[in-house]
């Protein structure tokens, strides 16, 4: 194995992670809506955010970091369409789903626990589940733009 090879199964197991980790949180989420339950909702709210520092925010990471190396190590142009697609795909969905999705989802754990349910709480935490799938999405769009080099 080389460094190249060691950084695309780094980049690869992040991807698995962050994509496939959020496509989890997604169905547990709609699981959620559907049980109506607030004790869970809080509890959904608070794992949400949990995984979201603790798991997908180090993959996300991984898949930077193993990005770059892959670019340099690869003779990969800065300016590929895939290379530039990926970079500002990368900080768009990890500013927005770390800057604001997850806090937001710790915060509406944390306040269904306290207050119990609202139908402005149960509005807000949907939209916030709706912005959250938007990004998934994207995430699908940068992985298909990733393996197919769409632009070289």
């Amino acid at each position: 194995m080389d460094s190249y090879e060691l950084w695309l199964f780094l980049h690869i197991v992040g991807t698995i992670l962050w994509v496939g980790g959020a496509v989890v949180v997604q169905v547990f989420g709609a699981l959620t809506q559907r049980a109506a339950d607030p004790a869970l909702t809080a509890a959904f709210g608070r794992n949400s955010a949990w995984t979201g520092t603790w798991v997908f925010m180090p993959a996300s990471a991984l898949v930077l970091v193993s990005g770059v190396l892959l670019t340099e190590d690869g003779n990969w142009s800065w300016s590929e369409p895939f290379v530039l697609v990926g970079l500002v795909g990368w900080a768009i969905v990890a500013g927005v789903v770390f800057g604001y999705v997850a806090p937001s989802m710790k915060r509406f754990g944390r306040q269904m626990a306290l207050e119990g349910p609202s139908p402005e709480l149960a509005a807000r935490i949907r939209s916030v589940i709706v912005l959250a799938r938007v990004f998934l999405v994207l995430l699908f769009v940068i992985v298909f733009m990733m393996v197919v080099k769409l632009g070289t």
